[in-house]
């Protein structure tokens, strides 16, 4: 008999205060099925050796003690681990807990934060006996076949380290081609007793319908782990999982696929689900990673999943629009017309876009990165630009030794925390994430700049505090947002607009602490002990101290001098048509409806407002890329603020942690007309 531990442990989903179990006080748990060790076991239970002497203990599948784990995997002959970002310090600590209680205990390491090259990692971890590289049901199969001789030659894409301390490794496994030889974790019953264990949990599912990504992404390991070529799992399996999910309500599944929409079938395999959730109510919401360059195909997947299920949008994952960045990173192959016309099309429809661009990518200097973002508000993104870190990962190009000396990438260790989560519950064993800093094109002090000059966008422009008259600037005198950006983050006139300063000043030294390693989320407000997007806690501070409306006011004299300046630069108002006074005021009445609009504490009673130019449907029009004119009429607004009232500063800040997403939108009012 072989006792066999299973460990997957999984990122926390702080979804569960968003409701509450019937019949009970208890806050509801979210949690990620570990699929990974999942497919292992349906593997070797149906192809090991001796399958019927295989004894599975519960996967270990969320954050805990160390000891706590220990305990419930008991005295295990073999555990496998699969390794992430987000919990290889976790699940090396457990590793040794374990080797602590059975030095005899084989300890199996696989997963995409395992080294392909591993005698280093191996050498810093002695807790680890094997590392396992690319897909690992076959070989850990093949390694339970062995356990009783612990002979691993014969086994391909492993490495080890012999009894004298040498280096062993064998050569990499040849990928499955025929994936009916790996059957599913759902249909086999792996997670009946895990399911049964926690009752009260809402599970999220992931999901492969294939394998494999057709490009090579340098900062991305997912098309190198699986050499590119991509291979499909049958439609009779994928139909019998969807019925799965939906007999045992699953609420969330997460295709995990790196390109959705790129096969034929993957609109009918979209249509499958979506006619499933309006059958049983399950699942009901579904998350693909979108497809690169299939754009028809691409439009009619995520127009179906968002007319008929849950979804939070459309991310258009673009990264850089600099031509000479993307060549770098190996993007240059992916169409930029194809998340233009994505862009257009969702906008059109109604349908929130993302678009996901990287800070710190090899060779993007300080001003192709601020040109990238805004050439992406250009293209029409005015929902959200999601700003992430470079990071580099061990078996992604970026992180060769050539790749990094070729760049002059610098990185620091940076802690990785739960948005929301509170600022002073630090983790007993913490997750680092390999971030960018600094590379030859981007120094150091530069990267504090794109990140100041991304945390403020985030604050003006897409938490819709200065959205309006900062649109208005753009669509009715042709300003780029680079151009409106910069006029109002400038602190070379501080004493013009001390407070505005003052927050440049905060975010600046905040970027400083997060390139020497400090949390990317910050805290300092009295009102939460949470963590908080800087731009969140950077509204909160101006509320907390009172000072939002003179940021304001020092904001509509940076917009009014920036007019001012365009002009009567050489402007040639006869052939534009516009009256500089007139121009003024339409900015002034910009202004003054966006910040009505503004959702603060302590406002219970409506507010109206009569404008010379009907701004507020300018805006909503120009939102959703249509490019009507903004002509004059006396318009009357009633900013609904009796409907979402919040008697105290807490109860306001507590609000906000549900702005997120499609829910940026709700920093505002309402407005009749």
């Amino acid at each position: 008999m072989t006792r066999v531990g299973l460990v997957q442990i999984n990122w926390d989903l702080n979804w569960g205060h968003a409701e509450s179990i019937s019949d009970s006080n208890d806050e509801v748990e979210y949690s990620l099925l570990p699929y990974s060790v999942g497919m292992l076991q349906a593997h070797a239970q149906r192809y090991a050796t001796q399958a019927d002497q295989l004894r599975w203990r519960t996967p270990i599948f969320s954050r805990g003690p160390t000891t706590t784990a220990a305990d419930k995997l008991g005295d295990v002959d073999i555990v496998a681990f699969s390794a992430y970002v987000w919990n290889i310090e976790a699940s090396l600590d457990l590793a040794r807990e374990l080797k602590r209680r059975n030095p005899l205990c084989v300890v199996v390491f696989g997963g995409p934060q395992v080294p392909d090259n591993a005698e280093v990692f191996l050498r810093e971890n002695p807790c680890v006996d094997l590392a396992t590289r690319g897909e690992g049901e076959i070989t850990f199969t093949e390694i339970l076949d062995r356990i009783d001789s612990k002979t691993w030659l014969d086994v391909s894409g492993v490495s080890w380290l012999s009894t004298n301390g040498d280096f062993q490794s064998t050569p990499p496994r040849e990928r499955t081609k025929d994936f009916a030889e790996l059957p599913s974790p759902y249909l086999t019953g792996v997670f009946d007793q895990l399911m049964n264990e926690h009752p009260t949990r809402r599970w999220v599912a992931t999901w492969e319908t294939n394998r494999g990504c057709p490009f090579a992404c340098t900062f991305c390991d997912w098309g190198s782990a699986t050499a590119t070529r991509v291979y499909s799992f049958e439609m009779e399996r994928l139909d019998a999982e969807i019925e799965w999910f939906s007999t045992h309500r699953i609420g969330s599944v997460l295709c995990c696929d790196a390109n959705f929409g790129m096969l034929p079938r993957d609109l009918d395999i979209a249509q499958k689900i979506v006619d499933a959730k309006q059958r049983t109510g399950f699942p009901f919401s579904f998350m693909i990673q979108n497809a690169k360059n299939a754009t028809e195909r691409s439009y009619q997947i995520q127009k179906l999943i968002n007319d008929s299920m849950q979804t939070i949008g459309v991310t258009l994952s673009i990264q850089s629009a600099d031509q000479e960045t993307l060549k770098n990173i190996r993007r240059a192959n992916i169409r930029s017309e194809s998340f233009q016309e994505l862009q257009h099309r969702f906008t059109r429809d109604g349908i929130n876009t993302y678009t996901d661009i990287i800070i710190g990518l090899p060779g993007e200097t300080y001003d192709a990165f601020v040109d990238s973002v805004s050439t992406t508000v250009g293209f029409g993104q005015h929902n959200q630009i999601q700003f992430h870190n470079c990071s580099v990962l061990p078996n992604a190009e970026m992180g060769s030794r050539d790749y990094i000396e070729r760049f002059g990438i610098e990185t620091v260790p940076q802690p990785l925390r739960s948005l929301y989560s509170q600022r002073f519950d630090v983790p007993a064993i913490e997750e680092f994430l390999d971030t960018v800093v600094a590379t030859t094109a981007m120094p150091r002090a530069d990267w504090i700049r794109a990140k100041t000059f991304a945390w403020l966008a985030e604050l003006l422009y897409f938490d819709r505090i200065a959205q309006i008259p900062m649109l208005l600037l753009q669509k009715r005198h042709g300003m780029s947002f680079r151009q409106v950006m910069e006029a109002v983050a400038t602190t070379a006139a501080a004493n013009d607009a001390p407070t505005i300063t003052s927050l440049v000043n905060w975010l600046q030294d905040h970027g400083t602490a997060v390139s020497g390693g400090a949390l990317e989320y910050a805290s300092r407000s009295n009102s939460s002990d949470l963590l908080w997007p800087p731009d969140q806690q950077a509204l909160i501070t101006l509320v907390e101290e009172n000072r939002l409306d003179a940021f304001m006011a020092e904001l509509g004299v940076r917009l009014q001098t920036l007019l001012h300046n365009h002009l009567t630069d050489g402007a040639d108002l006869d052939a534009t048509g516009f009256d500089p006074d007139e121009e003024r005021t339409i900015l002034d009445e910009a202004l003054t409806l966006n910040q009505a609009l503004i959702c603060l504490p302590n406002q219970p009673d409506d507010k109206r407002l009569l404008l010379s130019h009907d701004i507020y449907t300018y805006w909503i029009r120009a939102m959703s890329g249509d490019e009507a004119p903004l002509e004059p009429c006396f318009k009357k607004y009633v900013i609904k603020r009796s409907d979402r009232c919040w008697a105290t500063l807490e109860s306001w800040v507590e609000s906000l942690t549900w702005n997120q997403g499609p829910n940026r939108s709700k920093y505002l009012y309402q407005v009749e007309e």
